[in-house]
C-alpha cells in the first residue's frame, strides 16, 4: 500500500478530508510551477520580439538561392525551411527580420532576364614569341578579332608577369537567369555552366563552371580521346568586370593558357 493510501486512511474523517486538500494543493502547484516559466516567457515578450511564421513562394527565380540570401538575416531564434515542390520559403523570425526578408526576396523574385556571356581562352606569353594562332572555326580566327581587347590586356599586364595576349578561340553567349549553358569554343575547347540570378549589386553566380579540352589520339588523327577537364568550380562573376582564371602554365616557356569571362545585360547593351 502506498504512503498516500496509508495517509488517506488514517485519522478522524476531518483530519483524512484535511490531509487530501493539502495534498492535492501541493500537486498543484507543481505542474504551475513547472508551467510558469514557459507562460511567463510568452506573456514578457513584446509583440515586437514574437516570432510568427511566413511563407514566400517565388514566381520566377529558385528557392536554393534565395535561401543563401535570407540566411545571414536571421537572428538565433529564427529559422528557415524550403519547400522546393512548391518554390517556397517558410521563415520564422520576429516581425522586424520578417518585413526585411520580404523587401529582399521582393527585389530578389524578377523575371529572368536575357544576359551576354563572352568566353575567350587566351594564350599568354613572352613578346608574340611561340604564340599559338587562334583555333580552326573560332570566332576569333583572323584579322584583328584574334587581339584581346586593349583594355583588358592591359588589366592583365598589371597583375601578371606575360607580355603578350591572344585570343585562341572565343564565343558570345547569350542566355537567361537560371539556364544551362554548353558550348563549344573553336575545334578545340568547350564550356559549360549554369547561370544564376542577378542579385543587388550586379553580381551572380556561375553554378558549375566547367572548361574541356578535346585531346587529338597520335595514333589516330581521326578519333580523339576522352576530353581533358581543364576547370570546374562556381564562379562568382560581376556584371561588366571581365574575370581571368589561368588554366595552366608552361614555365620553361613562360606560358599559360587563361580564360577570360565577362557578362553583360542584352538591356543594357540596346
Amino acid at each position: 500500500m502506498s504512503t498516500v493510501t496509508q495517509l488517506s486512511r488514517s485519522g478522524s474523517p476531518e483530519m483524512r478530508r484535511a490531509r487530501l486538500r493539502a495534498m492535492a494543493t501541493c500537486a498543484v502547484a507543481m505542474v504551475l510551477g513547472a508551467a510558469l516559466p514557459i507562460a511567463a516567457q510568452n506573456l514578457e515578450a513584446s509583440p515586437s520580439q514574437r516570432i510568427e511564421v511566413h511563407a514566400y513562394t517565388l514566381k520566377h527565380q529558385q528557392v536554393h538561392e534565395a535561401l543563401n540570401l535570407v540566411r545571414p538575416l536571421l537572428t538565433a531564434r529564427g529559422s528557415v525551411e524550403v519547400q522546393p515542390g512548391g518554390n517556397t520559403l517558410v521563415v520564422r523570425e520576429t516581425p522586424a527580420v520578417l518585413s526585411r526578408v520580404s523587401r529582399l526576396l521582393e527585389g530578389f523574385d524578377h523575371p529572368p532576364e536575357d544576359l551576354r556571356f563572352d568566353i575567350r581562352i587566351i594564350q599568354a606569353g613572352p613578346k608574340r614569341t611561340g604564340i599559338s594562332p587562334p583555333e580552326p572555326g573560332s570566332q576569333a580566327g583572323g584579322g584583328a578579332t584574334d587581339e584581346l581587347p586593349e583594355e583588358l590586356a592591359s588589366r592583365l599586364r598589371e597583375i601578371l608577369r606575360y607580355d603578350d595576349y591572344r585570343v585562341l578561340a572565343q564565343a558570345g553567349v547569350t542566355s537567361k537567369e537560371g539556364q544551362d549553358v554548353k558550348y563549344s569554343l573553336g575545334q578545340s575547347y568547350s564550356v559549360s555552366f549554369r547561370s544564376g540570378t542577378v542579385m543587388a549589386g550586379r553580381r551572380l553566380k556561375l553554378e558549375g563552371f566547367r572548361i574541356v579540352k578535346q585531346v587529338k589520339n597520335p595514333a589516330n588523327k581521326g578519333r580523339q580521346l576522352e576530353p581533358r577537364e581543364l576547370f570546374h568550380a562556381t564562379l562568382n562573376l560581376w556584371i561588366d568586370r571581365p574575370l581571368s582564371l589561368v588554366l595552366s602554365q608552361d614555365e620553361s616557356r613562360r606560358e599559360a593558357l587563361m580564360v577570360a569571362i565577362s557578362c553583360q545585360r542584352e538591356s543594357d547593351g540596346r
